[in-house]
């Protein structure tokens, strides 16, 4: 898919459309296909449209799909630092994706943005920040090994 394409659904107000396409890129992301054109590309554009959206089902399923990149591809070379930077704005419906997503990272700098929610109010919120604390310090303390 070309990130025009994506862009210019995203941007449009066909909700069933979107939520084809989203589905469709989370199949894609799913696939054993390791040279997805623009792969990058096309996770940077929803990141994008993930912060735009107002429709809360089509947020989540933006998130989701990008979660579902952060699961099956690879994403060293993403900067999620808008994510992280703009987590409180994010609905509750979407944080699970949003923390796991920045676990995936493997980053410590993103450590700081997770701590913040191990208080939260919500039990599955602070276990998703568990999780992710602990993806990325796993990562590290198996390099040290």
């Amino acid at each position: 898919m070309k990130v025009e394409e994506l862009r210019a659904i995203l941007s449009g107000s066909d909700v069933e459309e979107k939520t084809e396409v989203l589905s469709h890129l989370c199949d894609v992301f799913e696939s054993y296909n390791n040279s997805i054109d623009n792969c990058k590309e096309i996770i940077i554009a929803l990141l994008d449209f993930g912060f735009k959206e107002d429709n809360l089902e089509i947020k989540e399923e933006i998130f989701n799909a990008i979660l579902t990149a952060a699961t099956y591809k690879n994403i060293d070379e993403i900067n999620f630092d808008i994510l992280a930077y703009n987590l409180d704005t994010l609905p509750e419906e979407c944080f699970h994706s949003a923390l796991t997503i920045l676990g995936f990272t493997f980053k410590k700098d993103y450590l700081s943005y997770l701590t913040k929610y191990l208080d939260h109010e919500n039990g599955s919120i602070r276990a998703d920040a568990i999780n992710a604390i602990n993806e990325i310090e796993g990562y590290w303390a198996k390099k040290q090994e």
